[in-house]
């Protein structure tokens, strides 16, 4: 493996290849996966692939996802969704398809750290401007004449949402693309899904990986006016999402209430584990997304707590990054794996 690929990994994730993963009696709260396990319609669609779909070629185009994807968030037509093979692939094409190499990007900070390994992939510039305290999006956006914005809503890593108002003004006021990135958004009070009807720059990107449960499977859909969209169909590659996606992502699609009903259970497991890790002296903003960032400024250390949740086998994300070294970023986990770790941390209040 390059050395670029592995610093992705643990750019991104949070680990590198060795660390992996699947290990047993390790409780995972590093990746922001789903604790639940996706709609049993997933497996059962999965169970209805025959040998003859292997040997074929998938849909090139992922109509049916597309199409169910489009009538679930209020579009006419498919022509107004592009699938992925996950986000990342939607952010990457998005740079492929409306940046040349040498123009700028923006994004905010902190913000997903993929942008910016994908834009220097790309050859383009970069730049990050800070958030504000509450969230909210800085000045500096407004006014950039970059070729495209980043907008991650709700936030990664805070978990804060900048307010819509101000995603108008931004949308309204950019004169390239805005892609914003809702990845998080079925955990949130409200999204910006309409905008593509309002707006003929912006992006809005989902993803499986979160609230369906579908990490493994690599699914994602983007929405854009159909103008971006037939530009999206000159740069995609030919067959970018497999049979078995297409079919899990449809079945999800297709059990809907299944998804928003874990997605509630998480919400009520954030609420506990917020409440729980403020008792115990951290600092927690409420998330709007399927993790918490957890401040921590006493002794010992965010990263010594880190290190030892770790040699307990709780595996939490420590960003060693300036204006985030004193935080840890926690996933909802399931009840018992709450429960273990708040035991786990039980130690800081005495």
């Amino acid at each position: 493996m390059m050395k670029y690929q592995r610093d992705i990994l643990k750019g991104v994730h949070g680990y590198t290849p060795g660390e992996q993963l699947n290990v047993p009696d390790i409780i995972k709260l590093n990746t922001n996966e789903n604790p639940y396990p996706p709609s049993p319609k997933v497996a059962e669609a999965l169970a209805s692939i025959t040998s003859d779909n292997f040997r074929k070629y998938p849909d090139p185009l992922s109509v049916k996802l597309r199409q169910l994807s489009a009538e679930r968030y209020g579009y006419p037509s498919a022509e107004w969704v592009m699938a992925g093979n996950g986000m990342d692939e939607l952010l990457a094409m998005t740079l492929r398809t409306f940046v040349n190499p040498g123009e700028h990007v923006v994004s905010v900070n902190p913000t997903y750290s993929l942008y910016t390994i994908l834009v220097q992939l790309h050859g383009a510039e970069y730049s990050e401007f800070d958030l504000g305290e509450d969230g909210a999006l800085p000045e500096a956006l407004y006014t950039s004449d970059a070729a495209l914005c980043f907008v991650p809503r709700p936030n990664a890593p805070t978990g804060l949402c900048a307010s819509r108002e101000s995603m108008e003004r931004l949308c309204e006021s950019f004169k390239g693309i805005v892609y914003i990135d809702e990845a998080y958004v079925d955990f949130s009070d409200d999204s910006c899904m309409d905008f593509p009807k309002r707006y003929d720059n912006v992006i809005v990107g989902r993803t499986f990986s979160k609230s369906f449960g579908l990490a493994g499977m690599r699914i994602g859909v983007a929405v854009a006016n159909p103008a971006i969209m037939s530009e999206f169909l000159k740069t995609k590659d030919s067959y970018n999402l497999n049979w078995a996606s297409q079919a899990a992502g449809v079945a999800a699609m297709e059990d809907y209430a299944y998804m928003e009903a874990q997605a509630n259970k998480i919400k009520a497991t954030r609420a506990r584990l917020t409440e729980s890790l403020r008792t115990l002296g951290f600092s927690v903003r409420d998330s709007q997304s399927n993790f918490v960032l957890a401040r921590w400024n006493g002794s010992p250390n965010a990263k010594a707590i880190f290190e030892r949740l770790r040699d307990e086998a709780i595996l939490v994300r420590y960003f060693d990054l300036e204006g985030l070294d004193d935080a840890l970023r926690i996933s909802i986990g399931t009840d018992e794996e709450t429960d273990a770790l708040l035991s786990a941390l039980a130690y800081l209040a005495e």
